[in-house]
């Protein structure tokens, strides 16, 4: 007890919540550290911003046990915030949260600010939130002309990849300073206008995108907040992103997560690398927070001819891709909040198309005719280690039904 005691607030703050568990290791103990956190906040200003720091997920700040669950909402960190600040800090901090360009922060915990914002009254803001809001990314897709001139041995396009590890991280840093600004801007017109459809945020991707009705049902259920939409998780495979200088061809989204894959300083990253490849997932997939992307494990998106249609990926709070496991996301896939997928570097591919032939025809066809669904796992559902190798969730369509609890393969629209 007394190493927490006489702990200074900024190395509490710090604390991931295994070891603030380990040092108070009673329940009045741990009832007594937030209480010590309210009282701080309700009466020292430096603890404020330091608070607002960790609440932006800055560096050192990311894993505290103040964003574990709380009682009342996903983030214990909010909750603290609201019964220790007068309103208009506590408006102020959501408001920084809201407007952070800190691309370590959680989309679900800037939404769940925004959802507290509105409520709580944004007017002294406006003029900030109005400025962040104007702030819009316009989406440069690839075009069919640009794809046409891309090299392809048949099975894959070949693009070239960053030859230095600091131009590729680089390249990530930047792809998520841009996705950061596109979800600021996006979540400042709901708090202004209210919400995801008074704010017409909808991209206009609808006619080629992989969408389906009990999908965007799982998703809105998860994440438990007005203003998420779940087309916030229809991501653009196709958007492009500039790798360097202006002359240098534009990588993708889906060639900056087959880099991540393939280049071996994302494989064990180190103090360096880790924090922005999560940072990476957070902004440009909008992966919520507590969840993990193991080591060896991702997500890719690989077109089928020229065809890479927006699709879903939600990944909930503590959710796990254990080590080793991918998802091929082409259809979609939607794991909701406490599910766990592999693990321990047993290779397992959660396939959510079905690659299919035609009788007489050469086996090349299978690669450029699929059967897209979306792979699902519901709260808590468990695809254990045993399932190494292919789970080919098309295969489960008819039925609705998988061997695993929880685990499920749902159709497109």
């Amino acid at each position: 007890m007394t190493v927490l005691l006489d702990t200074d607030f900024a190395t509490l703050l710090r604390l991931n919540p295994d070891i603030f568990l380990e040092l108070a290791n009673r329940a009045d103990a741990v009832e007594g550290q937030h209480e010590r956190v309210r009282h701080a906040l309700h009466e020292d200003a430096r603890a404020r911003e330091l608070f607002a720091t960790a609440c932006c997920f800055e560096a050192a700040y990311g894993e505290s046990w103040i964003h574990q669950q709380g009682t009342r909402s996903g983030y214990l960190s909010l909750e603290l915030a609201e019964d220790a600040l007068d309103p208009a800090d506590y408006q102020a901090l959501l408001a920084t949260i809201v407007l952070s360009r800190s691309t370590s922060l959680p989309y679900d915990y800037r939404a769940l600010a925004a959802q507290r914002l509105r409520s709580a009254g944004f007017e002294a803001h406006r003029a900030l939130l109005e400025e962040a809001a104007g702030d819009s990314v316009t989406a440069h897709m690839r075009d069919l002309h640009t794809k046409t001139r891309i090299r392809t041995d048949g099975i894959d396009h070949l693009f070239d990849v960053p030859d230095r590890v600091e131009q590729r991280l680089a390249l990530l840093a930047r792809a998520a300073e841009l996705k950061t600004r596109e979800s600021r801007s996006l979540l400042a017109s709901r708090v202004l206008s209210g919400g995801p459809q008074a704010g017409g945020s909808r991209p206009g991707t609808a006619p080629s995108s992989h969408l389906s009705a009990p999908a965007e049902q799982l998703i809105a259920e998860d994440a438990d907040c007005a203003m998420v939409d779940p087309w916030d998780y229809l991501v653009p495979w196709d958007q492009e992103f500039q790798p360097g200088a202006a002359q240098d061809a534009a990588l993708t989204l889906a060639e900056l997560l087959r880099i991540t894959l393939l280049c071996p300083e994302f494989k064990l990253p180190d103090a360096t690398v880790r924090p922005l490849l999560i940072a990476f997932y957070r902004s440009v997939l909008r992966t919520s927070g507590r969840s993990i992307i193991g080591l060896g494990a991702g997500v890719f998106h690989v077109e089928h001819g020229t065809a890479a249609f927006p699709s879903y990926f939600y990944l909930g709070r503590d959710a796990v891709l254990g080590k080793g496991c991918v998802v091929d996301c082409v259809g979609g896939a939607v794991i909701q909040r406490g599910s766990f997928l592999g693990g321990g570097f047993m290779p397992i591919l959660i396939h959510t198309h079905k690659h299919v032939r035609r009788q007489g025809e050469p086996g090349v066809a299978e690669r450029k005719r699929v059967l897209p669904c979306v792979f699902a796992a519901e709260t808590g559902a468990r695809l254990p280690m045993s399932a190494i190798g292919l789970f080919e969730t098309a295969d489960h369509l008819d039925t609705g039904v998988t061997p695993f609890a929880g685990i499920r393969a749902l159709p497109l629209d």
